[in-house]
């Protein structure tokens, strides 16, 4: 993926965009029983997110291989992911679009968009990509440099977490409308225009005529030991009313080694077009070094299993559930 970090990423051509014991493979596949109900008026009720079942989520992407559009990997992950959402009782569309990128022409994509409570007019858009990366220009190893990334952070961490949310609101409820969309083609860029294509597609093509979200969250590389998360300039550019409510809640929460006050660069990443197309104003958690220059393993084939922290996980998926929460009774 590409994010625009002061230039700098151009001139250099990096083409920006702990291990845990495994768990088990039940909490994916088990059936769920609902329980609950929506939170009390003017009482956030925060349900608490099951960080073995985020973790069991990127296991699972994982074993379909690498999930670069058009691969086999890349069509047993949509009918799982589809399947997975309407397990939790989530309306469904499938958006399909062509995209071209490296070398590639037309190559058949899908975005994918979970509806809760479509009646609710009071609604959160929640957001991730997932595809993978085609190559791994940053490695060390050049004779590795063409072959597709795992993508267990860039990519897995973000489905991971929508999907424990959505299995969260599905078994506590909450009473607010929330949109899961999940992005195609956002990682096969190398130069500006051709980074985050599914999202440009849905921003200029919503998936229903009028679409509007009062405001969202986008989760990209959101799964990494050691991983930091500082309020990026277009986020705050366009939401950053948001921006600070949801940094102050993380790290009300005691998750301030994670949510870092610092402010970093603009980013290019799928929330700028959401925000500046869509006009949906989105904030992006994302990892970064305070320089703002992404970690050593980004677009490397160190982005697998290993890399994953459970810790850094519960962080993410825990404040963004709050987030929700807080703002569906009005406390956010």
């Amino acid at each position: 993926m590409f994010r625009s970090l002061l230039l700098v990423l151009f001139m250099s051509m990096a083409f920006a965009a702990c291990k845990n014991e495994p768990a088990n493979n039940s909490t994916l596949d088990s059936p769920i029983s609902r329980e609950g109900g929506p939170p009390s008026p003017n009482k956030a009720i925060i349900p608490a997110i099951d960080v073995d079942s985020s973790y069991a989520f990127i296991e699972k992407q994982l074993s379909f291989g690498t999930r670069v559009p058009g691969s086999k990997g890349h069509l047993v992950m949509k009918e799982w992911l589809v399947d997975k959402l309407k397990s939790y009782g989530m309306e469904v569309t499938i958006q399909p679009f062509k995209a071209s990128f490296m070398g590639k022409q037309d190559v058949q994509c899908f975005n994918i968009i979970a509806t809760y409570k479509p009646e609710k007019k009071r609604r959160m858009l929640l957001a991730a990509h997932w595809d993978t990366r085609l190559i791994a220009e940053k490695d060390k190893d050049t004779t590795l440099q063409k072959l597709p990334i795992d993508g267990a952070d860039d990519g897995a961490s973000g489905v991971a977490g929508l999907l424990e949310i959505a299995r969260t609101i599905y078994v506590k409820g909450i009473d607010m409308g929330v949109d899961f969309v999940f992005f195609d083609a956002e990682d096969q860029g190398l130069d500006m225009e051709n980074w985050c294509l599914g999202s440009q597609y849905w921003s200029k093509n919503p998936h229903q005529k009028g679409y509007r979200a009062d405001w969202g969250i986008l989760l990209d590389l959101v799964g990494a030991r050691g991983a930091t998360f500082h309020k990026e300039e277009g986020s705050r550019s366009y939401a950053g009313t948001y921006l600070d409510k949801v940094w102050a809640l993380g790290q009300g929460m005691n998750y301030g080694q994670f949510f870092r006050s610092e402010t970093i660069g603009m980013i290019t990443d799928d929330h700028y077009y959401v925000n500046t197309i869509a006009k949906i104003p989105m904030i992006d958690i994302i990892n970064t070094y305070p320089s703002g220059y992404f970690a050593s393993y980004h677009h490397t084939h160190d982005d697998n299993i290993k890399i994953i922290d459970k810790n850094t996980l519960k962080a993410v998926i825990q404040v963004t559930t709050a987030a929700l929460y807080k703002y569906a009774d009005g406390s956010l």
